[in-house]
């Protein structure tokens, strides 16, 4: 009776363990030529979880105290890889001293990406004129939300007004 408790316990346990992991993987199981070529590519790496995106399997990680996400192709090709930057001092000279000397220097940096594809790196950045003020929208002023991206050599490639 007590071996027979202690068995149904263990199996419940990695049941729960099993359910648990696929919970935190969100689900999706990436193809093994996918993992393959993530692991070769992010060694050391702490993986998150597995998602679907638009153009393939997009792993959410951590690699030098940093977050990341990569994305490839289901049959393994890497198509894209982003890195969270935590402010405009971790972005090369040439795009800091283009966003100072654009119209968007006094905004505020709310979320800034390094992305990298095969083309090149580009810097993503998300930014806005009110610092999360609630003002604009009670009609004392202006209220802009942009995502600018600048290349690597400080050109602004694209602006969208979000």
């Amino acid at each position: 009776m007590k071996n027979s408790i202690i068995k149904t316990a263990l199996i419940l346990m990695v049941s729960g363990f099993t359910i648990n992991a696929n919970a935190a993987t969100g689900g999706v199981k990436a193809p093994e030529q996918v993992t393959a070529e993530f692991t070769a590519k992010y060694p050391g790496a702490v993986l998150k979880d597995w998602k679907m995106d638009k153009a393939g399997y997009k792993a959410e990680f951590k690699l030098n105290h940093k977050k990341q996400t990569a994305v490839y192709a289901a049959d393994g090709t890497w198509l894209r890889s982003s890195i969270k930057l935590s402010r405009t001092k971790d972005m090369p000279l040439a795009v800091k001293t283009a966003l100072r000397n654009s119209k968007y220097a006094s905004f505020y940096e709310d979320e800034i990406k390094e992305v990298t594809t095969q083309n090149g790196t580009l810097y993503v950045l998300t930014i806005d004129n009110h610092s999360g003020s609630t003002m604009a929208t009670e009609g004392y002023g202006n209220w802009e939300d942009y995502q600018v991206t600048f290349d690597s050599n400080g050109l602004l490639t694209s602006v969208k007004e979000l």
